[in-house]
């Protein structure tokens, strides 16, 4: 086999006690240049939020968010299960019902923070945070992949981030796994093909040296285009903090032979 290469929630809240700070809402139509090429003209729309609360004179808590919202997509099973990411499930998923979502987890944010002060209140000046992004991959072949991103900072000696990516079969409304795309997920076959990837194409980014395993298995934060499978490895899943992320790309010629018939007819492969 050829050597693989590694790449790698608008609330207007106010407490007695708080004053407001600024607070900016907006949806809009999204054109992300970058991704035309394999979107074409699949309709997007989004719900904004950027706001911001100074709840303790040593303490400002900032909330931002984006939600993706797709016209044209009418399942709810479908809708269901893109949304279960960011934690939102409504009986219907119009923009004003997504907004009024995200006001919510905007003000359940404000109101945790604000509760915390009671056990801990910072000696100097802080800004806690808390942010997510909704970010279409793309959309191909049925095939609609989207990523998830978050970050934040609420004390302690470091912030946290995360990535996840989901597929999702518009052609079946489901939730792509990976036995839609793999025929056999065997540890001992996958763990060689993941491990020399990760140790042999590091390069200078040094994650090498913090792996924190033995064996690299296969995991559900993928996503794919016409040449590549990737695995997305999120913080202290297979290496340090200090590592970050550890995306694993997989050429798809390489394992032709582990894909389904199934995957190879809708990926033309």
């Amino acid at each position: 086999m050829k050597n693989l290469l590694v790449i790698s929630v608008i609330f207007a809240v106010s407490f007695m006690s708080c004053n407001k700070e600024k607070s900016t809402t907006e949806t809009s139509n999204e054109t992300v240049e970058k991704i035309t090429a394999t979107t074409g003209n699949f309709p997007l729309d989004s719900v904004k939020v950027n706001d911001s609360l100074k709840i303790d004179k040593n303490l400002t808590v900032k909330f931002q968010s984006k939600i993706l919202l797709f016209p044209t997509l009418k399942n709810k099973t479908l809708l269901d299960s893109i949304y279960a990411p960011k934690e939102i499930r409504l009986d219907e998923y119009s923009k004003a019902n997504i907004a009024a979502a995200l006001d919510l987890k905007m003000k359940e944010f404000y109101e945790e923070e604000k509760n915390a002060l009671q056990d801990y209140k910072p000696e100097f000046a802080q800004n806690w945070e808390k942010n997510s992004d909704m970010n279409l991959v793309s959309h191909r072949n049925n095939f609609l992949t989207v990523q998830y991103t978050g970050d934040g900072y609420t004390g302690g000696a470091h912030g946290y981030y995360f990535e996840t990516y989901k597929v999702f079969d518009l052609q079946n409304n489901k939730t792509l796994q990976l036995a839609d795309i793999l025929s056999n997920q065997d540890s001992a076959l996958w763990n060689p093909i993941l491990m020399a990837n990760f140790t042999q194409n590091d390069g200078d980014k040094g994650q090498v040296e913090m792996l924190l395993v033995k064996e690299i298995p296969l995991n559900n934060n993928f996503y794919f285009d016409d040449k590549n499978l990737y695995f997305l490895y999120n913080q202290y899943e297979i290496t340090a903090y200090a590592a970050g992320t550890v995306l694993i790309k997989v050429p798809l010629s390489d394992i032709k032979p582990l894909l389904t018939d199934e995957f190879i007819k809708r990926q033309n492969l």
